[in-house]
């Protein structure tokens, strides 16, 4: 058996795309459904209607002229992935796909992760796929989060390379802070910031009168502010 991936347009699949096609409609690309294909892989067939072995179903959140995509959330799994089928509003296979083998765990097995499936529509023709995006389900890429953190600024945050003086990471009881000494008596002089600030830290940690700053009242990690004589 071959191990090649591919995906089939089914016999319910093309008398739908020609029905949409003669009478000016779209298709309702409604569902994608993940299955184990009992253990083992095998080759699609044209003529199927369902799965061989279907573990989960989830509704499509965004279809384009050439993929359809929906989420597996966290809470489902604890089973293999190596078929997908995409069906439309009636639950009719209009799609199958032989699926390299996937691992959906779920928490209790140590592990927790969404998967999205995403379904290739190349074969169809996409005079009869009609664009789609559902408003309530939308994901942030990954780069995109971590740019907002980058650039994130809140008067609740600080930066550490104000107060971190010897660069470990954390105020600890070898820094200088502001007007304050720590009982270890060590004097630091503050360093210059840098040309872009890469840490921060939570004020709500650090900042125990809630005056906005960490200053000479605070306790620190394991140091302690004394006043300045």
């Amino acid at each position: 058996m071959t191990t090649e991936f591919y995906s089939l347009i089914t016999d319910i699949g093309f008398n739908e795309i020609n029905k949409a096609l003669n009478d000016g409609k779209k298709l309702d690309l409604k569902y994608i459904a993940v299955g184990d294909s009992n253990g083992k892989y095998y080759e699609p067939k044209t003529t199927q209607t369902k799965l061989k072995n279907e573990k989960y179903r989830a509704e499509i959140t965004e279809v384009t002229n050439l993929t359809a995509r929906a989420l597996i959330p966290n809470n489902i799994g604890g089973f293999y992935i190596r078929e997908v089928g995409l069906f439309d509003g009636n639950n009719q296979l209009l799609l199958i796909a032989k699926q390299p083998e996937t691992y959906k765990p779920i928490e209790s097995q140590g592990s927790v992760k969404e998967l999205w499936i995403k379904v290739l529509l190349k074969a169809i023709n996409p005079d009869v796929i009609e664009i789609k995006i559902d408003p309530s389900v939308q994901y942030a890429s990954t780069q995109f989060v971590i740019e907002q953190i980058k650039t994130h600024k809140h008067p609740d945050l600080m930066p550490i390379w104000l107060y971190d003086t010897n660069g470990n990471g954390v105020v600890d009881s070898c820094e200088f802070i502001d007007g304050g000494r720590f009982t270890d008596g060590g004097d630091i002089n503050l360093p210059q910031p840098p040309a872009i600030p890469e840490l921060i830290m939570s004020t709500t940690i650090y900042d125990k009168n809630n005056n906005g700053i960490v200053d000479n009242a605070e306790n620190i990690d394991a140091g302690e502010f004394e006043s300045e004589e």
